[in-house]
């Protein structure tokens, strides 16, 4: 873990002391950096499992990209291929431009035997958005609709005609922004709720039918394959297959994202 990782946890723990009982979250800040330099001293130490269950306890209470990325890395080092894929992607969420984390996920992913993702791709506008954050996203609106609502004050009160004229064309432009701003944040927080899976067992087979008897429809799926889900039934999930096809599979063989 890099020193500059290190700060960046620590600043991300420490934005949650603002606000309500200062002192109760002063409180828990400190166990969970207590925890976290417990799971880095585990990892360092080779005792990886240990530093599993510790990252997935601060994870637990704390998502973070940098946590996220850890696990990742303990599960590969344990060989656990699908489980570290799994994680990579739930840091990739909220790091997506982390050039550690892309290149960590890229390979683990080569090592598997299925080298396809059954989801449904995406359009060059979905990678736009999908590699800013949302906290980014939050502040791309904020910026021009502050723009547009001070120039449309103004324009109430000014007697300035030169800045009245530069006035009218930017609160038009600022209004315009903060729109597509919104639309940037609705499809941000679709893709946050679209469930996508990883494959964790070592083989799955693809069902017609919510049935450990019904036949199977397509090739099994392996460890580490990302998977996206349609419907949930019981102990099943549906999911996305080409052609507009749909298979179904155990519930206990994934993990979401």
């Amino acid at each position: 873990m890099t020193k500059a990782g290190k700060l960046a946890f620590a600043f991300y723990v420490l934005s949650f002391t603002f606000g309500g009982n200062l002192h109760l979250y002063a409180q828990s800040q400190s166990t969970l950096e207590a925890s976290y330099r417990r799971a880095n001293a585990a990892y360092a130490d080779g005792q990886y499992q240990q530093a599993i269950e510790k990252y997935e306890q601060i994870a637990a209470s704390l998502p973070s990209g940098i946590v996220y990325y850890n696990l990742g890395n303990a599960y590969f080092r344990l060989g656990k291929r699908g489980k570290a894929i799994l994680n990579y992607e739930r840091a990739k969420r909220l790091i997506p431009r982390d050039k550690d984390t892309i290149f960590n996920l890229k390979v683990a992913k080569a090592q598997n035997i299925d080298q396809f993702d059954l989801v449904k791709p995406l359009s060059g506008f979905s990678l736009l958005y999908g590699a800013l954050h949302p906290d980014e996203i939050a502040w791309f609106g904020l910026v021009p609709y502050w723009i547009a609502a001070l120039s449309i004050v103004w324009l109430q009160f000014s007697q300035n005609r030169p800045l009245r004229r530069v006035l009218r064309y930017i609160a038009p432009v600022g209004c315009l922004a903060w729109l597509f701003s919104l639309l940037l944040v609705s499809l941000k927080v679709h893709e946050l709720i679209v469930p996508y899976a990883i494959v964790t067992v070592d083989e799955i087979a693809v069902r017609s039918t919510p049935d450990s008897g019904a036949e199977a429809i397509a090739l099994p799926l392996h460890e580490g394959t990302k998977i996206q889900i349609h419907e949930e039934r019981r102990d099943w999930v549906k999911i996305y297959l080409p052609e507009e096809n749909a298979g179904w599979l155990p519930a206990d063989g994934i993990e979401r994202i």
